[in-house]
């Protein structure tokens, strides 16, 4: 994922800006620009900051849309969700504006806030990286309860099938005897853990550190396209997985290649219950698969793939072991 900064505007994007700006009754020329578009999917996550006088709106497009498609389920969902937040005081959304009629953009108000990945890079206070991890299970566990939350069986197979086409492929930056060696003991950690009945609950899925905003007082959830009901350990093991960025002492990180003290401070917000055998694992094997799927190529080419790589192989010894 990469982030643009741009003032070219395309005459496609012209239209939906003119569409939005027309049903706000605006008549005099927007100010916009680009603020994100996916180097994997450029043609359908795109959002636009768009200015409307005093008004400031993020415009998501995906040129692929349809009227029932992804971007008005998005919306739609944003409204309910608005509904059950107002019941909290100091956690909330994006507010959603506007959904055009064809499916393919929608608008919500613009949050100019740091996320919670920033708050944790610009952070040297352990107090105040873990009041950023407490938050973050504040704001999770509020989404968790916005259906009734049931008890399914975990299955954790879909792992073990990841790893095993990753090794296929061959297209590896790591030892695929190192990857092969981990890949067999969490096979075993899985079959331990399989069919144990854990919290399923409507859930974010992809609740990483860039979708969460924190203002003063308030915490800020978006960007709930892949929203649906799953196994809720999925959400916690997203946002915790952004840990491995911090040069924590070895004596400091836990079983499962997280800093423990950052882990302790997301389940003082987070109180349902997740089975921590089921979390354990699902860790060791989400650190497992991101290490492995680093290319040469991407090692190569990305500094920040370079950095991803060596810390997650040192959380990784941990985890399983080595250290």
């Amino acid at each position: 994922m990469v982030t643009f900064l741009s003032t070219g505007v395309e005459p496609r994007v012209t239209d939906m800006i003119r569409e939005f700006a027309a049903s706000q009754n605006f008549a005099d020329p927007p100010q916009s620009r680009m603020i994100y578009q996916s180097a994997v999917f450029p043609d359908t996550r795109q959002v636009w900051q768009v200015t409307l006088g005093q008004h400031v709106y993020a415009l998501k497009l995906d040129y692929q849309g349809e009227a029932d498609g992804p971007l008005a389920k998005e919306f739609k969902e944003l409204g309910a969700l608005a509904k059950h937040f107002a019941k909290y005081e100091k956690l909330g959304l994006v507010t959603p504006v506007y959904l055009s009629p064809t499916g393919k953009f929608m608008v919500t108000r613009f949050l100019d806030l740091k996320t919670a990945g920033q708050r944790l890079k610009d952070a040297e206070n352990p107090q105040t990286r873990g009041q950023v991890f407490r938050r973050a299970g504040d704001w999770l566990h509020a989404l968790h309860d916005f259906s009734p939350r049931k008890r399914k069986e975990f299955w954790g197979n879909w792992m073990i099938r990841d790893l095993d086409e990753i090794l296929a492929r061959g297209d590896m930056q790591a030892d695929p005897e190192d990857v092969t060696r981990m890949r067999d003991m969490l096979h075993t950690q899985v079959r331990t853990v399989n069919r144990i009945r854990d919290t399923h609950a409507t859930s974010h899925g992809d609740f990483h550190s860039e979708n969460l905003m924190l203002g003063p007082g308030i915490t800020y959830g978006f960007d709930l396209s892949e929203t649906r009901r799953k196994m809720a350990v999925y959400d916690i093991v997203d946002f915790l997985k952004v840990d491995i960025y911090r040069d924590t002492p070895p004596d400091e990180v836990d079983s499962a290649g997280i800093t423990a003290s950052h882990r302790d401070m997301f389940f003082r917000g987070y109180t349902h219950h997740i089975d921590k055998q089921i979390l354990d694992v699902a860790l060791r094997g989400r650190l497992l698969i991101d290490w492995a799927l680093t290319t040469p190529q991407g090692h190569t080419q990305h500094r920040v793939q370079r950095i991803a790589f060596r810390k997650l192989k040192l959380r990784l010894d941990i985890a399983f072991g080595d250290t």
